[in-house]
C-alpha cells in the first residue's frame, strides 16, 4: 500500500506542476472504397511532427486481393490524408499486419506479413524502408524466410543502430506449433549487418509487445494463443535471451495488445481488450512495478451486452510533443479508430480509476 501512495504522490506531483489541461480527441480512417477492411495498423513520427499510418486491407484475412496502405496525420490540421497504396496487390499470394520503426538514420522501416502461400501459416516477415518520411520505398526484402511468421507491434530502439523487433510464429496454430520470439537487429544505412534470434519459452504467447524499462530490463507482454490471460516475460540482456514466458491475471480474448512506457510518471501504459471472451471492450491499464501488476483506469470504447461488438489490435505511439496516440480496428474493421489524448488526460483517469482524490494523493 506504501508503494500505491508512493506512486499517487508523485502523479499529483507533477500534475500540479503542469500547466496544461487534459485533451482527448479523436477521428476514424477508412481504407479506399471497394479495397476491404482496414486492420493490422502501426504508426510511426515523421520528421515535421505528423504521424504515418499503416495498415493492410481486404475483404477477408490473407485474401489474394489484400493491400498494405498508408496515411499521414497532420499535426496542424489534424486531418488524415487520403490513403494511398504501398504494398500492391502483386507484391505477394497476401499481406498483413505492419509494423513501423524509424531508426537513427531518420529511415522508416515497414514490416510487414507476406503471404507466400495458404494462411498466416505460408507467411514470412518482409520488410520495405524510406529514406524520405515516407514518400517513396525501397524494393521488398525478407527478414524471416521461414514459413509462418508475422510481425505485430513495432520494434524498440536498444543501442546505437540497433532494433528490437517483436515478432511471432502461427505456424499450423492448431497444434501448437506457434510462439513469440524476438530479432536484434545492427543496422546502417537502411541496411541489416546483423541479426540474432531469441525465442521465448512460452507456446501460449504470440504478438508481442516490447518495453524498455528504466532499470535496463525490457519487459515483454503478450496475447494468449489459448485465450485466457496475458503472458508476460523479461530480458535482462538486451533481447538476446528471454526468462520463460508466465501468466498474468490481465484477461486477454485471444487479442493483440500494445504497451508502452510513460517515463514522467514511471508507469507502463497497456491497451488491452479487458474480457476473456470477445474484443469488447477496449480498455487501457497501467502497471507502476515493471509489469508485474496492471490497474484497469478507463474503458476506450464499450458495448455491454453486445456480443457482435469488436474493437481491436490496438497500437500506441508516444510523439515528442508528448501526445500518446492509439490507432484500432473499430466497429467490426469496418474503420480505423485514431485518438490522441495528453499526459494530463491519462493522469486524471488514473486519479478517477483508483477512487483518489487530489486531497487523499497528497496525504502520505
Amino acid at each position: 500500500m506504501r508503494f500505491f501512495s508512493f506512486v499517487f504522490i508523485s502523479i499529483a506531483l507533477f500534475a500540479g506542476s503542469a500547466s496544461a489541461e487534459p485533451v482527448f480527441k479523436s477521428d476514424t480512417i477508412s481504407s479506399p472504397e471497394g479495397f476491404g477492411k482496414p486492420h493490422g495498423s502501426s504508426m510511426v513520427e515523421l520528421e515535421n511532427g505528423d504521424i504515418l499510418a499503416t495498415w493492410f486491407s481486404a475483404g477477408k484475412e490473407t485474401d489474394s486481393g489484400a493491400r498494405i496502405f498508408g496515411a499521414e496525420w497532420g499535426k496542424k490540421t489534424g486531418a488524415w490524408t487520403k490513403p494511398r497504396v504501398i504494398i500492391p496487390s502483386d507484391y505477394s499470394k497476401s499481406v498483413g499486419n505492419t509494423a513501423l520503426f524509424k531508426d537513427d538514420d531518420s529511415i522508416i522501416w515497414l514490416f510487414f506479413a507476406a503471404v507466400r502461400v495458404g494462411g498466416w501459416s505460408g507467411s514470412m516477415v518482409d520488410y520495405v524502408t524510406s529514406p524520405d518520411d515516407g514518400k517513396t520505398w525501397s524494393e521488398g526484402e525478407t527478414l524471416v524466410w521461414k514459413l509462418g511468421n508475422l510481425p505485430r507491434n513495432p520494434p524498440i530502439k536498444i543501442g546505437d543502430h540497433t532494433m528490437l523487433v517483436p515478432l511471432f510464429t502461427d505456424f499450423m496454430y492448431e497444434i501448437n506449433m506457434v510462439g513469440s520470439y524476438t530479432a536484434r537487429l545492427k543496422y546502417s544505412k537502411g541496411k541489416i549487418l546483423e541479426k540474432k534470434i531469441a525465442r521465448l519459452d512460452d507456446y501460449d504467447a504470440i504478438q508481442p509487445t516490447i518495453v524498455k524499462l528504466p532499470d535496463g530490463r525490457i519487459l515483454l507482454l503478450a496475447r494468449d494463443k489459448s485465450d485466457r490471460f496475458i503472458r508476460r516475460s523479461y530480458s535482462t540482456d538486451n533481447g538476446s535471451s528471454w526468462a520463460s514466458g508466465a501468466i498474468t491475471d490481465i484477461p486477454n480474448p485471444g487479442s493483440a495488445i500494445s504497451a508502452i512506457f510513460i517515463d514522467e510518471i514511471g508507469a507502463t501504459l497497456l491497451a488491452y481488450n479487458h474480457s476473456r471472451k470477445g474484443r469488447n471492450p477496449l480498455s487501457l491499464a497501467v502497471s507502476f512495478d515493471g509489469g508485474q501488476t496492471f490497474r484497469r483506469i478507463v474503458d476506450l470504447e464499450s458495448k455491454p451486452g453486445d456480443k457482435e461488438a469488436s474493437f481491436s489490435y490496438p497500437v500506441i505511439l508516444r510523439t515528442t510533443d508528448g501526445m500518446i496516440h492509439l490507432l484500432w480496428s473499430h466497429d467490426k474493421r469496418a474503420t480505423l479508430k485514431h485518438i490522441r489524448f495528453n499526459l494530463d488526460w491519462l493522469i486524471e483517469r488514473i486519479k478517477k480509476s483508483a477512487g483518489y482524490t487530489p486531497e487523499k494523493i497528497n496525504k502520505p
